[in-house]
């Protein structure tokens, strides 16, 4: 089915209405949407897929001076990476993503040498 976009803000709005408990978070676009945490567009007539950040996100990963035992504080830059790894659908935008997120731990105190450690790795495996 497709409608105009006053049509699809106007069944959006109804149904934003329809609860007051519920709320519904929304954007439209010709060229990309926003699904969860993936962002999802239209290149060269294929899908392109990319990390998506609520603006409430604040990137506030487990502080590496936490007591919990090192080797789950070292896991998590890689198990995030490769999240990240196969979200993207190219390499040009994992690697810009890849560049965030690592400043992300770093900001967290993570030591840089388990960072590059994990995006190394990561960087091995295929999406």
């Amino acid at each position: 089915a497709s409608c105009s976009c006053p049509d699809l803000e106007k069944f959006i709005n109804f149904a934003s209405r329809f609860h007051p408990s519920i709320t519904f978070t929304w954007s439209i676009s010709d060229t990309s949407l926003p699904f969860l945490n993936l962002s999802v567009s239209i290149s060269v007539n294929r899908l392109s897929t990319n990390i998506h950040y609520k603006p409430t996100d604040s990137h506030s990963y487990l502080d590496y001076s936490s007591s919990h035992p090192t080797p789950c504080k070292d896991s998590i830059p890689f198990s995030q990476l490769l999240r990240l790894r196969r979200i993207c659908s190219d390499d040009a935008t994992f690697q810009n993503g890849a560049s965030k997120m690592c400043s992300f731990f770093l900001n967290r105190d993570f030591p840089p040498t388990v960072v590059d450690r994990a995006l190394n790795c990561v960087r091995s495996i295929s999406r």
